[in-house]
């Protein structure tokens, strides 16, 4: 059964008090005694309460919107899943309404609140982590919700990504078929996304023992610094090197800064991606990755999260995503 929104009137009823005195103390007026505003607030966080803002102007008005929350605008990754989104969603008639939380769980959170509180019809969330507080908030709003990029710790919640230990794997088989004498592994963010990438690589790789390993790398411009650092650190120009970025995003920049620097791609450094952006098939040497299906994550997600708006009593759907190694320029066998 879908679980009752809490209302200003609930709230009322359990602290013993009017309507209008929950509605002061959500509007923050000094007109409330102490004692009875920190009863009220201690009911709406043990509840997780947000106040529906448009609830009387709009009862049983569909708005016909729904929110999108990401990690990282900057991120194509992000903004080619939304771009699947929003191509199905606004075949049927509803609107996007999309922001980014910055990687930052407290922003993620506030963003979700104004989400639910301007009752929207349903809420896409990419969570900065399997266990943000927003997952929580979402399954007490009663509103439709689908988790992207994340596989939920909790059981019954909708959710659609990747096989990322798989796509890992993919990485750590080609790596294995290359047979370089150097092999290096650059990530980003920490995100389940990421460990269970590097899991599936690490537990497939036969010269993990030996894997030079550089963390918290996680923007094109990031990549492109870091290049001339590899040169020289790791001896690109006398030791035939692999390596493996789990983000097609600095695996780009990486291979703009070593071109510039006269390093041969493939032939002296070969590069693996992950996502399969668009811009991987048309930089200069055009990126070996691991493909997630990107814009078909955005589809898909679209499609689920209509038929629960449609359908609420229906089972949450769960898709886990095949990877494809793409193989381009920059790694070849």
């Amino acid at each position: 059964m879908k679980k009752k929104r809490m209302t200003i009137a609930d709230i009322a009823e359990e602290a013993g008090v009017s309507k209008a005195t929950v509605s002061r103390v959500l509007s923050n007026s000094p007109k409330v005694k102490p004692e009875s505003k920190d009863k009220i607030l201690q009911i709406i966080k043990k509840h997780s309460f947000v106040p529906n803002n448009l609830a009387q102007s709009l009862a049983g008005s569909p708005r016909n919107t729904v929110g999108i929350v990401i990690e990282e605008l900057a991120n194509f990754f992000f903004i080619e899943v939304a771009d699947g989104f929003d191509q199905v969603i606004s075949q049927a008639g509803y609107f996007m309404q999309i922001s980014s939380s910055k990687w930052n769980e407290e922003k993620e959170l506030k963003l979700v609140q104004q989400l639910i509180s301007s009752r929207v019809d349903g809420i896409i969330l990419a969570p900065v982590s399997d266990e943000s507080e927003s997952i929580n908030l979402l399954q007490s709003s009663g509103i439709p919700f689908l988790l992207i990029n994340i596989i939920p710790r909790q059981k019954g919640i909708a959710y659609i990504s990747c096989d990322n230990y798989q796509g890992g794997k993919l990485a750590a088989d080609f790596f294995n078929r290359m047979d370089r004498p150097s092999n290096i592994l650059i990530t980003g963010f920490p995100h389940q996304t990421l460990d269970h990438r590097v899991q599936g690589f690490k537990d497939n790789f036969s010269k993990w023992d030996e894997i030079i390993h550089y963390k918290n790398i996680n923007t094109y411009e990031q990549g492109y610094g870091i290049a001339s650092v590899l040169l020289v650190r790791n001896a690109f120009a006398n030791i035939k090197t692999a390596i493996f970025v789990t983000n097609d995003n600095v695996a780009i920049g990486i291979i703009a800064r070593l071109l510039e620097l006269g390093i041969s791609i493939p032939e002296q450094v070969s590069i693996i991606g992950y996502d399969d952006i668009k811009l991987s098939s048309f930089c200069r040497v055009s990126l070996t990755t691991v493909s997630q299906n990107i814009k078909d994550i955005g589809k898909i997600a679209a499609l689920e999260l209509l038929e629960m708006i449609r359908n609420p009593e229906k089972p949450k759907p769960e898709h886990k995503i095949n990877p494809q190694m793409i193989v381009r320029e920059s790694a070849v066998i």
